[in-house]
Formats: structure tokens, C-alpha cells, sequence
């Protein structure tokens, strides 16, 4: 369908087939590009880079929907302290492995949405914030 081409709609497949056609053509289109420009360092060395950052990136729509809410309700704290607890480990190894120093870097931005993470929890649940008031309307002070 149309909207399955509308970035408004992306995740909101029509039919579950759409996605898994979006999914193949994908990865059957990389793949070959990859195949391609295998004998490159250039290009493999971004892919790497890329893939890493990708990684590194996941908990950001998590950490914008709190901000967003002004809340953490609803989310998983023992899964974050679980993602953190993981970043942190793996990023200590990148470093006392001298891992290539983009996964040193890619880590350490992890470690950090985790900690932003957690700190939104703290916030919210401490401090919480007051809902904007929104003054009645005329017309439904007559409904009453």
C-alpha cells in the first residue's frame, strides 16, 4: 500500500507480508552492495562504524519518549539497569583490549544514554512533574 511508503507510517505496516518484503529487499540489496565493495577498507571500515553507532544509539527513542512524558512509567528500569550493566562491561573490555577506538567511543556513548536513562528515573520519580493545567472551556461549563 501507499502508506507503507510514507515515513509518517513506517513501522505501521498494512499487512505483516509488507514488512517482511521491506525486510528481504533490504538486506538482499546490502548484502549485495556490501559483496560489492568487500576489497574496500574505506567502505568497510564506515559499515563497521555505522553498525556500532546504530548500537550505541538504541536507547535514544527510549530516553526522548521520557522526556517527551516527563515519565518513565511503564518502562522496564531492571532491563536498564541490565542494558547498563552490559555497556559498561563491554566497554571496559573494548578498552582494556585496545579494541579499534570506534567501539571505545561507541561504548562509552552507550554507558552514557543508560546513565541519562537512569537519571530520568530518578528525576521523574522524585521530582515528579505537574501536568500543564488547561483552563475549562466556556461551553463545557454550561455541560454541567
Amino acid at each position: 500500500s501507499v502508506a507503507d511508503f510514507d515515513l509518517n507510517y513506517f513501522w505501521h505496516w498494512s499487512k505483516f507480508t509488507d514488512y517482511v518484503q521491506c525486510v528481504l529487499t533490504f538486506t538482499g540489496v546490502t548484502g549485495y552492495i556490501t559483496y560489492l565493495w568487500l576489497d574496500s577498507s574505506l567502505f568497510v571500515e564506515t559499515l563497521g562504524f555505522l553498525a556500532v553507532f546504530t548500537e550505541a544509539m538504541l536507547g535514544v527513542p527510549q530516553l526522548y519518549r521520557n522526556y517527551q512524558n516527563r515519565s518513565t512509567e511503564g518502562m522496564s528500569v531492571k532491563m536498564v539497569l541490565m542494558w547498563t550493566s552490559g555497556d559498561t562491561f563491554k566497554t571496559v573490555y573494548f578498552i582494556v583490549n585496545q579494541a579499534p577506538f570506534q567501539f571505545s567511543i561507541c561504548g562509552l556513548l552507550q554507558v552514557f544514554v543508560d546513565m541519562a536513562i537512569l537519571l530520568q528515573v530518578y528525576l521523574y520519580s522524585y521530582y515528579p512533574q505537574k501536568p500543564a493545567s488547561h483552563p475549562a472551556h466556556p461551553a463545557s461549563a454550561k455541560a454541567l
